[in-house]
């Protein structure tokens, strides 16, 4: 899933340094080829008009091509036999209790896991919102980098997670999560350092990339363990960390946007100094209180630590009453 969301991510931007690169070869003027301006607006008008058709298209082959299996006939169609079982084995073994989403509110593990997927979704989705004002009001770099630099991080983001598995059985989850935020923090020094960088910010973006990528596939994972076996109330997990993701990304660019220096659409020089601080403290400012979530993880790990007691009933009987229906059913 992962890789075809980065392959479509890739797809975009490389569609995006098409068009910046026909536009270059027909226009002679430098002013408009170096930076972002009216005259590029029917370009992100045909980027628009070409995403649409794309997802359209392969939508379309997907409902065409895709043959869903016919439903079961209903229980009621087939003759119940009087000697057939109430409670089957499978739902009978053990007596085990069910979590549901209330439970989880009682769990520390929910809330650490919670705290390191928020923190890693404001890692990347703040780092690739910024990345484009970074980079021409920042660096003053030519406009064909926005999407050349977002190709880069994507194309290196899919070759990382391509040895993500690997790295994870010989490692683990929490070291391979530590290798991640060490990348991210090393973009993060190198962006503080270094205030006019030039082609060498591909080095950087390689670095954001292959950092971001293995952050979201292992937190991703760690939310898969949280889970285990409860997936009677899964949903709700995910739907949480990804309310909570949400709502941080979204305060995030308010106060983001509230401390702009520039009230106006024109970008003053103090922007060179603020998107150079946003992309710093967005990556690596965020990576530093995600240190201290894996840390938590590490001194108690995930797992479920509220117990419930076991549901009572036809699906949590207990071992009396079980035998009791084993003996009338050996005597019957």
């Amino acid at each position: 899933r992962y890789a075809f969301t980065v392959i479509a991510n890739i797809a975009v931007y490389g569609v995006a340094w098409l068009l910046f690169y026909f536009q270059a070869g027909q226009t002679g003027d430098p002013t408009q080829t170096e930076s972002l301006g009216r005259q590029d607006i029917p370009i992100f008008r045909n980027l628009a008009l070409i995403v649409i058709g794309l997802g359209s298209v392969f939508s379309l082959l997907f409902h065409i091509g895709t043959k869903e299996k016919g439903r079961p006939l209903p229980a009621a169609s087939c003759p119940a036999d009087e000697r057939q079982p109430l409670i089957t084995r499978s739902q009978d073994a053990g007596g085990c209790s069910l979590l549901q989403w209330k439970h989880w509110l009682l769990e520390p593990a929910f809330y650490q896991v919670a705290g390191l997927y928020m923190c890693t979704r404001l890692i990347v989705n703040l780092s690739q919102t910024y990345i484009s004002m970074y980079l021409t009001n920042s660096l003053l770099l030519p406009k064909n980098y926005i999407a050349t630099i977002p190709l880069v991080m994507y194309v290196s983001g899919f070759m990382s997670s391509l040895i993500m598995k690997p790295v994870n059985k010989w490692i683990g989850r929490n070291m391979t999560y530590f290798v991640g935020l060490l990348l991210i923090l090393a973009f993060a020094c190198w962006v503080l350092l270094d205030h006019k960088m030039g082609k060498s910010v591909y080095g950087a973006a390689v670095l954001l990339g292959a950092g971001s990528a293995t952050i979201l596939v292992t937190s991703l994972s760690m939310t898969a363990d949280l889970i285990g076996r409860n997936t009677q109330s899964g949903a709700f997990v995910y739907g949480a960390m990804s309310f909570t993701d949400k709502v941080a990304n979204g305060i995030s660019v308010m106060i983001i946007q509230a401390l702009h220096p520039c009230h106006t659409q024109v970008c003053c020089p103090a922007c060179v100094w603020f998107y150079h601080s946003v992309m710093v403290i967005v990556t690596g400012g965020v990576a530093i209180v995600a240190t201290f979530c894996l840390c938590s993880i590490l001194i108690w790990p995930i797992g479920i630590r509220v117990r419930q007691p076991a549901v009572s009933g036809l699906l949590g009987a207990s071992s009396s009453l079980r035998e009791d229906i084993e003996d009338d059913r050996s005597v019957n």
